[in-house]
């Protein structure tokens, strides 16, 4: 394996041990859901320039000093909102290699997931807000690729890493098959969804399209 590739393996581990230590104990993981849903909910219906954190804070029913406590700034609260979907869904391809779970099933898992992820009307939403506020605040997407993008494609090249280490796969550049792998299974589903050709998706077509991915996919890196 690479340097740069340890080292982003490593950025993983630790932003995975300091989100977790952010979350703290369950009271606050509900005030925590409490909070991201009610800023979901205003990021959706107002423009994004017009919501303070004041605001927010009145919405989601805890006070300006819990809100800063957890989140610094709007742009923080904002990303992190769009990334409740993205999360779960890379966490649990962790705990499924971890757990000795096949990878090829893992990977249709979280390819199935991904796609049903991007194109849920709620996230598709979020994205357009995110474009529209580029004007005025053009480091909200380079702020949301580091900390969603950026984050789950390292988790995706950890899981790839543990592949590798019990032999399903041979990959030495885990983070640059993590991309592949990411740019692979959106296919077209994606681009129709975004320009409005289709809503929603074929649950069969979508299976067998990943499926097909997956094989690919390992097919490539030198397995199967």
């Amino acid at each position: 394996m690479s340097r740069d590739s340890e080292q982003k393996i490593s950025d993983a581990q630790t932003l995975g041990q300091t989100a977790s230590a952010r979350l703290g104990r369950p009271v606050d993981l509900a005030k925590e859901a409490k909070i991201l849903e009610a800023a979901k909910n205003a990021f959706l219906e107002s423009p994004y320039d017009r919501i303070s954190m004041d605001a927010l804070a009145a919405r989601a029913g805890v006070s300006k000093v819990t809100l800063y406590a957890k989140y610094r700034s709007k742009d923080q609260l904002f990303v992190t909102a769009m990334s409740v979907g993205c999360s779960p869904i890379y966490q649990q391809a962790m705990l499924e290699v971890e757990a000795g779970k096949p990878l090829a099933e893992t990977l249709e898992r979280l390819g199935i997931d991904f796609i049903k992820m991007m194109l849920n009307p709620e996230i598709s939403a979020l994205h357009g807000v995110m474009m529209q506020a580029l004007a005025t605040r053009p480091e909200l997407p380079r702020t949301f690729y580091e900390r969603v993008v950026h984050h789950s494609t390292l988790i995706l090249a950890e899981v790839l890493t543990i592949a590798d280490k019990r032999g399903e796969i041979a990959c030495d550049q885990p983070y640059m098959a993590a991309v592949q792998f990411i740019a692979m299974v959106q296919g077209e589903f994606r681009y129709k969804q975004e320009l409005g050709v289709t809503h929603g998706v074929d649950e069969d077509e979508l299976t067998q399209f990943v499926k097909s991915c997956v094989r690919v996919f390992l097919r490539g890196w030198g397995k199967i």
